[in-house]
């Protein structure tokens, strides 16, 4: 096997007998490992009454267990000069450590315990709803994540994306102990789980440090709620959020296709085209004539068809309807006009600068392997790059015809009230 420039072997790809997936990539270039565990359990399979509860879980599964109790984990990590962290999506919950690559076995025995062992005591629960409803609370007091909610609501009929990460309200109120446990004993199986490791590490040492830290766990039936397929939307909907706060906001959103969907590296391209940087199409015609103060658009890597989003900050004394009509006349004249091979070109070399700053260490290089693997294959991670570099004005002028149509979109506002505006 052969290195690239960056001293990264390629990705090798086991399972164990209990169904866990493990990628392994040794990367020479620092001594620094990271180890993280990736589960397919995210707010898409959560049902109504249980939203929430991924979120929730992850915030148990940092509550200690036997071997390793309440703060141990933190302060062993800590203490060799590492970092960890959980974070909870759509799609998936993860979990990982970045530490030296001596203390490599750290990390996977803290996520193998973590797998089988969290306690979820009954007054640790009871501490974390309070946090999980502060953190709900807390979002619904801006602006912009109150019209970001109504207009997902309002874009999605069945399909569990509609509903928020943070899960509502009355969820996180009258949700149980023993639904958080069973919800954990459910979905965190090996069967259920894909692990990943980067670092400055023997390959083969590692897939068997993993074996016997997890090899033991049991297999388990990981039991997934697949949501119904969202029916294709028929026509334009709004939403108007009204309350108190500085200024408009815009927000107008479509569907479009799964992470692996063949239009979906145009759709990306579109996106930075629209809303990427002071030489975008929004930037000058919305930020530069003074009508917005910010504007952008963009969609995001899902296992599921998603939304693609275009937005805006409504500058103080400019007329809302002006900036809706502004940006809806942008997209229009994309999917009419297409663009030029220079905005591509240079929409190319942003991603290119993007990609190789993004993933520069093991830790954002295992995060983009794990959560393309979330949205479907680790391998689309690696070929990035190639797949972008595809894409022709043509293709992104068809995707801007095909998807960011009326009646494919829902159109939302936060109008300020109370005399704020």
């Amino acid at each position: 096997m052969t290195t690239d420039v960056t001293g990264r072997m390629p990705v090798i790809e086991t399972r164990l007998a209990n169904g866990l997936t493990l990628l392994t990539q040794e990367a020479r270039g620092a001594p620094i490992a990271t180890f993280w565990v990736w589960y397919r359990v995210g707010s898409r399979n959560e049902v109504p009454g249980h939203t929430g509860a991924s979120h929730w879980v992850e915030h148990m599964l940092f509550k200690g267990t036997d071997r390793f109790p309440k703060g141990v984990a933190d302060k062993s990590v800590a203490g060799c000069g590492g970092i960890r962290n959980g974070m909870t999506w759509l799609d998936y919950t993860t979990y990982y450590e970045t530490v030296p690559s001596e203390h490599i076995a750290l990390a996977v025995a803290i996520e193998a315990d973590r797998m089988e062992n969290a306690r979820f005591l009954d007054a640790e629960v009871a501490s974390e709803r309070g946090v999980v409803i502060s953190e709900r609370e807390g979002s619904e007091n801006q602006p912009g994540y109150a019209l970001y909610e109504a207009v997902t609501s309002a874009a999605y009929r069945l399909h569990s994306y509609g509903r928020p990460v943070v899960g509502f309200k009355h969820d996180l109120r009258t949700m149980s102990r023993d639904d958080l446990h069973g919800f954990y004993r459910r979905h965190y199986v090996p069967g259920n789980a894909v692990a990943v490791a980067i670092g400055d590490f023997d390959g083969e040492a590692v897939r068997e440090l993993v074996d016997r830290e997890f090899g033991a766990i049991r297999a388990g039936e990981p039991a997934i709620y697949e949501p119904p397929e969202e029916p294709a939307q028929e026509g334009e909907r709004r939403v108007t959020v009204r309350r108190p706060g500085p200024v408009p906001l815009f927000s107008c959103v479509y569907h479009v296709p799964a992470a692996d969907h063949p239009d979906t590296p145009a759709i990306w391209m579109l996106g930075a085209v629209l809303g990427a940087g002071r030489s975008s199409r929004l930037y000058v015609n919305l930020v530069a004539t003074g009508l917005a103060s910010s504007a952008g658009a963009g969609s995001s890597e899902t296992l599921d068809p998603h939304l693609f989003r275009v937005s805006a900050t409504v500058r103080a004394d400019v007329e809302p309807a002006r900036v809706e009509e502004a940006a809806l006349d942008v997209v229009a004249r994309i999917a009419r006009d297409g663009v030029a091979d220079e905005e591509l070109g240079k929409v190319r070399r942003q991603f290119r600068a993007g990609h190789v700053f993004g993933t520069e260490g093991v830790t954002s290089q295992a995060r983009s392997l794990g959560s393309s693997e979330m949205a479907g294959s680790w391998r689309r991670a690696e070929t990035y790059l190639e797949d972008l570099d595809r894409v022709t004005t043509e293709d992104v002028r068809r995707a801007c015809a095909t998807y960011l149509v009326e009646k494919n979109r829902t159109v939302g506002w936060f109008l300020p009230e109370g005399g704020a505006r």
